[in-house]
């Protein structure tokens, strides 16, 4: 009888430990909505799983990367139009004073679209120099204004900015340069401005004045000339980023379409049929009970034998 008792009762513990760790798994799976909350949990299936989890980690990095790419490109577009702007507005300045016949307020026009020049190739994008060439807090171009331009040794000594154009991996077989410098796109630009600023100062001919002299007129129409030619090539480098950031946003509408792909094949292989988990739950709670029930009928019929 002795040996009879201690089996059921081994048995009915058994059951219930079992019963408890169906009830643990179920209500783990119901709070998690996942099969398991480790590697191990998915047996021979963790490898595969593994594999996706690590495309899908990498793909997250590139998708991370084309976002920050997109929003440089995006600064840098506003700097590009900027500066072409002010290349614009300084031959419109030419032109006004040439249509006028005066000078008077040439140089002072032209201050205003040197300054608009320097917020294009100054810019910055999280506190960082677009064009610096690698010298992310130092100013591409030292000089503030047309006098001091006009007073450099050379226009090739007022830009500081390094020679190291930025790159960026935007996918697994993607690398694109998308960093530009302050010195290839203002050298022409600069020289311009140098160039009505020296004549304006040191020139037999300068400086302008109210009437414009033929050989003021024939100067300023030379230069007028240079602005719009520099427009042009300025316009073109707006283009080439407006086509970098058409191929970056496609770059990160594919990205984005593999990461939800490899997110689909994950939950694929992790993620707990809910319906089946609150009706294991729910019978693996049925089982508690039960074992436990049965462990209390031993417990008293043992108390009984005792008593007898």
């Amino acid at each position: 009888m002795h040996i009879s008792t201690a089996q059921a009762w081994s048995n009915a513990l058994y059951n219930l430990q079992q019963a408890q760790d169906r009830q643990q798994t179920a209500n783990t799976q119901v709070s998690t909505q996942k099969l398991a909350t480790d590697l191990e949990g998915f047996g021979g299936g963790s490898q595969i799983i593994t594999a996706y989890q690590s495309s899908l980690n990498q793909t997250n990095g590139y998708l991370d990367v084309t976002k920050t790419v997109s929003d440089r490109l995006s600064s840098q577009d506003l700097a590009l139009q900027t500066t072409s702007q002010s290349a614009s507005d300084a031959k419109d300045s030419i032109m006004s004073a040439l249509a006028s016949g005066s000078g008077a307020a040439l140089m002072q026009s032209l201050q205003g679209n040197f300054s608009t020049a320097l917020s294009g190739l100054n810019y910055q994008h999280n506190g960082q120099y677009l064009f610096s060439g690698g010298k992310s807090d130092t100013a591409p171009v030292n000089v503030s204004t047309l006098s001091q331009l006009g007073a450099a040794s050379s226009v090739a000594s007022v830009f500081t900015n390094g020679t190291v154009k930025k790159s960026s991996q935007i996918d697994a077989h993607t690398t694109i340069q998308t960093g530009m410098l302050a010195s290839d796109l203002g050298t022409a630009l600069m020289q311009t401005f140098q160039d009505i600023q020296k004549f304006n100062d040191t020139n037999v001919d300068g400086p302008f004045k109210d009437p414009l002299t033929d050989a003021q007129k024939t100067f300023l129409t030379t230069k007028s000339a240079e602005f719009n030619a520099t427009y042009t090539q300025l316009t073109d480098q707006t283009s080439l980023n407006g086509s970098m950031q058409s191929s970056v946003s496609s770059t990160q509408t594919s990205l984005q379409g593999q990461v939800t792909s490899l997110t689909t094949l994950i939950g694929g292989k992790t993620d707990a049929d809910m319906a089946t988990a609150y009706s294991n739950l729910q019978q693996a709670q049925v089982a508690v009970q039960a074992s436990a029930q049965v462990l209390s009928t031993l417990n008293q019929s043992s108390l009984l034998n005792i008593l007898k």
